[in-house]
């Protein structure tokens, strides 16, 4: 491998070509995500989504074969997000000084914030991604996650050691998306911060659940924690 002045191999530098084409897809993105909001997914026509762009038809075609790979890429986004948020929640204060509760609740005050920075794009992306089946189809990284915190609040004591941490990351992730589905639902308009509101209260069932017998101190505390985090007031544009 071709060396550069700075030790690092050429390959690790992206190619004109390769940035091009990078550059093509997250233009393309963009403006599927502002048409999405407003004409709506279905509405919204390749055609539309390669002229906003700037790029050819085929073009659209090559970078996002089916409309659906919008949704696929925006949800991918969301992904890296959520794991990025787990990370930042385990780095507060460490495993040994905050409650895996805190640590989870932290997480999903986060991701609230996040979709209701972007409220009309989150809820026209997530309704669609209902639709498409992507619950059905997507691997559950985010349970694997969960049930890595979950095993560490049993290490420490916090939760009931003989509860499976994977079955236990699975139901939170169902609650997490349950969550997110009713938030998109176009059949009514959600009032600021309902989408976290809905998931602390069916995060606080499950948690008293996992806590050892006759300890809920954890849950309290870590209720406690987020709603002392700032609420989000406004709006996240696309862009």
């Amino acid at each position: 491998m071709a060396q550069r002045a700075d030790g690092k191999g050429e390959d690790a530098v992206p190619s004109r070509r390769e940035q091009r084409k990078s550059e093509t897809r997250e233009r393309l993105l963009l403006s599927a995500r502002q048409l999405f909001v407003s004409k709506g997914f279905d509405e919204t026509s390749y055609d539309e989504i390669a002229r906003s762009a700037g790029v050819a038809r085929q073009t659209a075609f090559n970078h996002f074969p089916r409309k659906e790979d919008f949704v696929a890429a925006w949800v991918a986004q969301r992904r890296i997000e959520l794991h990025e948020a787990m990370g930042a929640a385990g780095e507060a204060g460490g495993a040994g000084e905050s409650s895996a509760s805190s640590r989870l609740l932290v997480v999903m005050r986060v991701m609230a914030d996040i979709y209701e920075r972007r409220r009309e794009e989150g809820r026209v992306f997530m309704h669609a991604w209902v639709r498409l089946g992507g619950p059905i189809l997507d691997e559950p990284v985010a349970a694997h996650m969960f049930a890595a915190v979950i095993r560490s609040g049993q290490q420490a004591g916090e939760f009931v050691a003989d509860v499976d941490a994977e079955a236990a990351g699975e139901v939170i992730r169902a609650i997490y998306f349950d969550a997110l589905w009713r938030w998109a639902d176009p059949a009514y308009e959600p009032a600021a911060n309902t989408l976290f509101e809905n998931l602390l209260t069916r995060m606080q069932l499950v948690l008293t659940g996992l806590c050892t017998d006759g300890d809920r101190r954890h849950v309290r505390q870590a209720v406690n924690l987020v709603r002392s985090l700032e609420v989000v007031r406004g709006q996240e544009s696309v862009s």
